[in-house]
């Protein structure tokens, strides 16, 4: 707020539509996942110093409260501290991992968070429930992830400083899908946001932002379905008007920085 230009995507989408600079030094802040703690507890920050944002969400939390697979994940093997082994099966193939210590339980984290995201939305549950039933899930007290209900998100648009914006329906790798489970998942995210809201949700992220996490044909189906930017999580600068830059926009991740760090990390782009 003190160093640099703030806006919104609504502004980014006008400096598309006039092919109009940007002034120096302006950036935008978005968060993706939808999760409670944006409304309880960024808003607050973001309200107190006039600062634009954009929540990107999934929506079948809304519909039914659930967990993301990931954080499921997280609190079965790492919150949950569990003990022996861990054995599964996943596309006809049995997979066994030692959990006799916490390295152990990080390493079949990582290596479940690199097999899941090319799965469908029903398979990845039925991995999940597998590894609850193995783990016997009761024993753990699960961490705090959170998304928040309609309410909630209607609450964090208060203000008029917080958009929100599409995520997928479940939270998905779209690229992993077929095309017409892609469309499916666009089109459920942007009605059920649209009518818990009352509005027009025109933004968008890719869940997961890598450059494999999307394809042309997305793309495509994002612009028919009446979505006018997405975001990647590719680093760089927001450049070039042409449609197809329209929902690739780069961005950074923000680590867990002291303020000083994080200064001279956004200095770096405007050098």
């Amino acid at each position: 707020a003190e160093n640099f230009n703030v806006i919104s995507m609504d502004e980014i989408k006008r400096h598309f539509e006039t092919a109009a600079p940007f002034s120096e030094k302006t950036l935008a802040v978005t968060f993706d996942g939808g999760y409670a703690d944006i409304l309880y507890t960024a808003k607050e920050v973001l309200d107190r110093f006039r600062v634009f944002a954009t929540v990107f969400t999934p929506s079948a939390q809304i519909i039914e409260p659930q967990q993301f697979w990931q954080n499921e994940l997280e609190d079965l093997l790492i919150a949950g501290n569990p003990k022996g082994h861990l054995e599964i099966e996943i596309d006809d193939r049995c997979y066994m991992w030692s959990l006799r210590n916490q390295r152990d339980a990080f390493r079949t984290f990582d290596v479940l968070c690199s097999i899941m995201p090319n799965r469908t939305p029903s398979v990845q549950r039925r991995i999940v429930g597998q590894i609850k039933r193995c783990l016997d899930s009761k024993a753990a007290d699960p961490d705090c992830h959170r998304t928040m209900d309609a309410r909630e998100l209607r609450m964090l648009q208060d203000g008029g400083l917080i958009t929100v914006g599409g995520h997928t329906h479940n939270f998905t790798k779209l690229s992993a899908l077929p095309q017409w489970q892609q469309i499916e998942e666009l089109a459920r995210n942007k009605d059920v946001l649209e009518e818990a809201l009352g509005r027009r949700i025109e933004y968008f992220s890719y869940p997961f932002g890598c450059e494999d996490c999307h394809t042309t044909k997305t793309m495509a189906a994002l612009e028919n379905l009446g979505f006018t930017l997405a975001c990647a999580n590719s680093y760089g600068t927001v450049a070039g008007t042409d449609i197809s830059s329209r929902y690739e926009l780069p961005r950074v991740k923000v680590g867990n920085w002291n303020p000083f760090n994080f200064y001279k990390f956004l200095e770096g782009f405007f050098a």
